[in-house]
């Protein structure tokens, strides 16, 4: 091979392996799986997302899984990694099962839901 086609399928190489890498993709990494007490304080919810930047903001839900009721919405900061304390409401039903769905605020295709979680009292 000539120097020129090593230099082109380099410069595809690098232009592929950028367009790849460039998608968003949000986790979230809490709350776990246990049943949290209604009385025992806030559940920490917690996000991560590649290509996401700590200027852009996320929303936080907490849905109840059957009817899919949001019990909760809150906006949180830094898409790239943060946190947000949501506190148990006190209708919140400890018969049912939730789980936190996180998603970036101006482009809410950019989502993950946590596993599911229970409220006990």
């Amino acid at each position: 091979m000539n120097s020129k086609t090593i230099t082109i399928f380099t410069i595809l190489f690098v232009l592929f392996a950028t367009s790849v890498r460039a998608s968003k993709h949000m986790r979230v990494t809490a709350p776990g799986a246990r049943p949290w007490k209604k009385n025992g304080g806030p559940i920490p919810v917690s996000w991560d997302c590649v290509e996401c930047s700590q200027n852009e903001d996320v929303v936080v839900k907490i849905i109840q899984i059957g009817p899919g009721i949001p019990v909760f919405r809150g906006n949180g900061k830094n898409a790239n990694t943060g946190h947000l304390d949501v506190p148990i409401g006190k209708d919140w039903d400890v018969n049912k099962p939730y789980f936190a769905e996180v998603s970036l605020r101006d482009d809410p295709s950019v989502s993950a839901d946590g596993v599911k979680f229970t409220i006990v009292n």
